[in-house]
C-alpha cells in the first residue's frame, strides 16, 4: 500500500476513535447533568410548595391586618427572592436547566468536539467563497507521474542485426582467407592417353582478429536510484542503445575501409541504375548481396523517382510502407553510414567476434562509491571484426 494512503487511512482512524470516544463522554455528562438537574428540581418543587404555604399563610394574616394587594404581592416577591427561585415575566414559560445545558451542548458541540485537551480553540469563519487551488490550497495539487520517460529516437537495424556473431574462447581469433587470385595451375582435359594430368594448387593467409572491451561507466548517486523507481531500467537501457550505436559506427567504418569490390557504375547517373549494376559487379564475382545499407536521404531519393524523370526498372519493389527490394535485397536506412554513401555486400562473409558477451552490471564498490553513496553502471563486451571477404563489399 502506498506510504502516503497508508498514512491518511490512520489519521482518518485515529479521528473516528477520537471522535466516538468524544460522543460517547457527551454523552454520559449530558445524563449525569440531567440526573443532577432531576434532583435539583425535586429540591426547587419542594421549596415552592413551602413557599406556596408560606404565602397562603401570609395571605392570610395580612388580610386579618387588612393589608393592601400592593403590600401583599411586594412580600410575596420579597419571599421567592430570598429563597433564590427565578422565574420570567408575566406569560413566561420556566426552563429546566438540564434542558438549558442540553441546549447549550448541541449548540456549540462542532466547537466544543474540535477543542482538545488542555489546548482550547477559538473558532472563526471566514466569509464563504468558492473553493480553488489559488485560494485555499497551502502546497501543490496532487499530481500523476507517468514513470516511463520520454527516451529520444531507437535505431532499427544495427550492425549486429546484419552480421553474424561467433563466440570466441579467447581475445585472439584466427581465420585463413584464400588469397586472390587462388593460386597457380588449372583443371583442364588429359590431352592423350598417359599424359600428364594438369596441376592446380591454392594459397592461402592467416588472419587475426583481436577482440577488445568496448565500454562505457557512468556513476549515480543511490539516493537518486531509490527516489525515482524507473532509473535503474532507464539507464540499462541507455546504456544498450548508445553501445549498439557506437558498435555499429567502429565496425561499419572498419567494414566499409575494407571493402574492396567495384564501384564501377558502368556509366549510370540515376542512383536506382547504380544499385543495381553494384549488385551485378558482386554478382559477377559470385557473390550474392543480402542488404543495401545507405542514407535516409538516398532512400528518400529513390521513392521520389518521379515517372517522368526516369521509370523504375524491372526488379525494384516498393512497398506503401516505404519498404524496398532490389530483386529481393532490401535497402535499409541506417544512420551509422557517412552522407550520400552506401555500402552494399554479402553480410554472411564477415562477423562479430565476441569474447565476452554484452552485459549491463551495477557496482556498489568503485572508487570512493561507498563513501560517497554512488553506484556505477557499466556495460561492456569484448568485441572484434572479422572480414572474411572484403571483396564481398562495394562502398560506393
Amino acid at each position: 500500500m502506498d506510504p502516503i494512503l497508508e498514512a491518511v487511512d490512520g489519521i482518518g482512524k485515529k479521528i473516528d476513535e477520537q471522535k466516538s470516544s468524544f460522543e460517547k463522554t457527551i454523552l454520559e455528562q449530558k445524563a449525569l447533568i440531567e440526573s443532577k438537574a432531576t434532583e435539583a428540581q425535586k429540591l426547587a418543587d419542594a421549596a415552592n410548595k413551602r413557599i406556596e404555604d408560606e404565602v397562603k399563610t401570609l395571605n392570610e394574616d395580612l388580610t386579618k391586618k387588612g393589608a393592601t394587594l400592593e403590600e401583599i404581592q411586594k412580600q410575596i416577591k420579597d419571599m421567592r427572592a430570598a429563597r433564590g427561585r427565578f422565574k420570567g415575566g408575566e406569560g413566561e414559560n420556566e426552563k429546566k436547566t438540564a434542558e438549558i445545558i442540553a441546549e447549550a451542548f448541541e449548540t456549540h458541540f462542532d466547537e466544543i468536539k474540535a477543542t482538545r485537551k488542555g489546548a482550547p480553540q477559538r473558532l472563526e469563519m471566514k466569509a464563504v467563497g468558492t473553493m480553488t487551488a489559488a485560494n485555499n490550497l497551502v502546497g501543490n495539487v496532487v499530481a500523476t507521474y507517468d514513470l516511463t520517460p520520454a527516451v529520444r529516437g531507437r535505431r532499427k537495424i544495427n550492425i549486429r542485426d546484419l552480421l553474424p556473431v561467433i563466440n570466441s574462447t579467447t581475445g585472439l581469433w584466427k581465420f585463413y582467407r584464400q588469397r586472390n587470385p587462388t593460386g597457380e595451375g588449372s583443371i583442364d582435359f588429359q590431352t592423350s592417353a598417359g599424359a600428364l594430368k594438369s596441376t592446380i594448387d591454392y594459397d592461402l593467409e592467416e588472419v587475426d582478429v583481436n577482440a577488445n572491451y568496448l565500454a562505457a561507466t557512468t556513476r549515480i548517486a543511490k539516493q537518486m536510484i531509490q527516489d525515482l523507481p524507473f532509473l535503474q531500467n532507464f539507464v540499462a537501457n541507455e546504456l544498450v542503445e548508445d553501445y549498439k550505436r557506437t558498435e555499429s559506427q567502429k565496425f561499419f567504418d572498419i567494414l566499409t575501409a575494407g571493402a574492396l569490390g567495384s564501384t564501377n557504375a558502368n556509366g549510370k547517373t540515376v542512383l536506382a541504375e547504380k544499385y543495381i549494376v553494384y549488385i551485378a559487379n558482386l554478382m559477377a564475382n559470385d557473390y550474392y548481396p543480402s542488404a543495401i545499407i545507405t542514407t535516409a536521404l538516398n532512400w528518400a531519393e529513390i521513392l521520389l523517382t518521379k515517372p517522368n524523370d526516369y521509370n523504375v526498372p524491372g526488379g525494384i519493389q516498393i512497398a506503401p510502407d516505404g519498404t524496398i527490394l532490389f530483386c529481393g535485397i532490401p535497402l535499409i536506412p541506417q544512420n551509422n553510414i557517412a552522407t550520400g554513401k552506401t555500402l552494399i555486400g554479402d553480410f554472411s562473409k564477415a562477423a562479430i567476434i565476441q569474447a565476452e558477451g554484452l552485459a549491463v552490471e551495477f557496482f556498489e564498490q568503485d572508487q570512493d562509491n561507498v563513501q560517497r553513496n554512488l553506484i556505477t553502471a557499466r556495460i561492456e563486451a569484448r568485441v572484434g571484426l572479422g572480414i572474411m571477404r572484403p571483396d564481398a563489399f562495394i562502398y560506393a
